[in-house]
């Protein structure tokens, strides 16, 4: 079995960063419905922000990978 290099609090701020990703995106949505689009799209933008935090480490590690090989 592989060893991971991630810590306990690693792994809670990304499960933070994945449920936020999700109450963000409903709240998004709660919003548009209701007929205030420029807050839904605020609030839909922070959602998807929040969803791209979710794999810093993963980016974090292919930017790492990339700089090497140049």
């Amino acid at each position: 079995m592989k060893h991971r290099n991630s810590s306990i609090g690693q792994l809670i701020s990304t499960l933070v960063y994945f449920v936020m990703s999700i109450w963000l995106a409903s709240a998004a949505r709660g919003f548009y419905l209701e007929g205030e689009n420029i807050k839904a799209i605020l609030v839909g933008a922070g959602s998807i922000l929040a969803f791209i935090a979710t794999f810093r480490f993963q980016i974090q590690k292919f930017v790492n990978g990339r700089k090497q090989i140049k």
